[in-house]
Parts: C-alpha cells; sequence; structure tokens
C-alpha cells in the first residue's frame, strides 16, 4: 500500500484550494444576509441525520498519476468519541486499521508494516492550524468542519456559500445546496496552497434523515494531485459497538 496513500486517507485532513468566486454575488443589506445564512444553516441542521452511533461499509478508491488501488473499509463511529477503520483487500484480507479519539490519532498497515501513535498534531504540521476530531468527524459525515460566519455568505445560481479565514492562515469554505439543503462541498488551502477540496456527490435518506452516499476528496499541492472517492454502502446508526485495536509487534513506528 503506497505510503502517501496512508497518509492522506487515513489522516484525511492534508490541504486544498477554494474554487473561484468571480461570479458570485453577496445579498445585500447585512440584516438580509445574516437572516438567510441563519434560515439555511437551521434547514441544513433539521434535515441531517442525528446519531449516537454509526456502523457499515464503504468503498474508497485512490486515484495519483502513478498509482490507483481500491479496498473496502469497515467503519464504527460514535459522535463525538470514536472514530474506527478496517481496510481490506478484496474485502477480505485487512491490510490496515485506524483508532481515532479527539485526544489520540492510531493507525497500522500490515504490508510495510509501520504504525503511528500520535495526536492531531501532525495535522497541524501540514495545515498551520489546529485540526481535531470534530474537523475530522464532519468531513466524513457531511457536516461543516469549521462553524460556518453568518456574516460571510455569498448566494449563486441556488448555492449558498461560507467563506471564512481560520486564524488567517487556512482559508475554508463550505457550499451548501439551497434546494435540498444539503452539503455540496468544503475546501481548505492553507499559505503553502496546498489544498483539500471535499464534494459530497450524493446523499441517502435514512429514516427520513439525509447522510452522504458519495463523497469525492481531491488533494493537490505543487507536486502532485491526489483523489479519494468514499462510496458508502452501508449505514446502521445506533448500534452497540465496540472499537478494537491493538499494534501488532515488530512494527516500525512512522514518522510524518
Amino acid at each position: 500500500m503506497n505510503r502517501h496513500f496512508l497518509h492522506i486517507s487515513l489522516a484525511l485532513l492534508v490541504v486544498l484550494t477554494i474554487s473561484s468566486c468571480k461570479s458570485l454575488k453577496s445579498n445585500s443589506g447585512s440584516g438580509l444576509k445574516e437572516k438567510s445564512a441563519r434560515v439555511v444553516i437551521n434547514r441544513y441542521e433539521d434535515n441531517f441525520a442525528d446519531f449516537k452511533t454509526a456502523n457499515g461499509t464503504m468503498k474508497a478508491k485512490y486515484e495519483a498519476e502513478d498509482d490507483s488501488q481500491s479496498i473496502t473499509i469497515s467503519y464504527r463511529i460514535e459522535k463525538d468519541k470514536t472514530i474506527w477503520m478496517s481496510a481490506k483487500l478484496m474485502g477480505l484480507l485487512t491490510v490496515a486499521k485506524v483508532y481515532i479519539t479527539p485526544d489520540r490519532f492510531m493507525y497500522y498497515e500490515k504490508i510495510n508494516k509501520t504504525y503511528f501513535d500520535g495526536d492531531f498534531s501532525m495535522a497541524k504540521e501540514f495545515l498551520g492550524v489546529d485540526v481535531n476530531f470534530q474537523n475530522l468527524q464532519n468531513l466524513l459525515i457531511g457536516k461543516p468542519m469549521f462553524d460556518l460566519e453568518k456574516k460571510q455568505m455569498l448566494f449563486d445560481e441556488n448555492t449558498y456559500i461560507f467563506l471564512q479565514n481560520v486564524k488567517n492562515i487556512l482559508a475554508y469554505s463550505a457550499s451548501i445546496d439551497g434546494r435540498q439543503f444539503e452539503m455540496k462541498s468544503q475546501s481548505l488551502r492553507n499559505q503553502n496552497n496546498e489544498s483539500l477540496v471535499v464534494d459530497y456527490e450524493r446523499f441517502q435518506l435514512i429514516n427520513k434523515k439525509k447522510f452522504p452516499s458519495k463523497i469525492r476528496m481531491t488533494a493537490q499541492n505543487a507536486d502532485e494531485k491526489v483523489r479519494i472517492d468514499l462510496d458508502y454502502r452501508s449505514v446502521n446508526f445506533d448500534e452497540e459497538l465496540s472499537f478494537p485495536f491493538s499494534i501488532p509487534n515488530n512494527y516500525e513506528l512512522l514518522g510524518f
């Protein structure tokens, strides 16, 4: 398994560009803008699936200039507490596991016999700002990675676009469909012009609430471009879950 694949697909929060906004028009009047933004956010939150736990399987496809791979991932999420993933080749052979909590980020992969045991400080090295468990969880479940600023909303072609800077270092945008009130995309760009764009291509209804069905992530820097597709094959809510994880003996610690 490509080492860079692990760095990007398992850490997920590595870098990216905000789409051009030359044709966007801001709502006129601060009162109207803030009221409209509040309505958009409330409608979006009302549509979104609420759960204590989520689990199922997804198909992940990785594409770079000189490499492409597909794996099956079993995932388990205890909301705001734990993200667990087990990656399998051909749906049979376990090749990697991930265990993430608000305070810890751990994974290992079997092909090269390497592991990582640390926290989210590694993401700060890439982005220059603090990235936490909540940001990563929200990316996976189709919620805003950062709190949306009501005063920085643009509207164009039935899409509401929220723009903001995170500590004046990281540019962030989130686009919400004005008809379906679904997340369309999120994007990040740091000062080095490294970027991450997350497109939510499909949603599914579960108990009349919405949850992502297909996510496409595109990471890019000056040297390379990587695309990762996540296709949720099954989603189950509020089942009792366990999160088995232990790093095998004689594995090499992986440094970022």
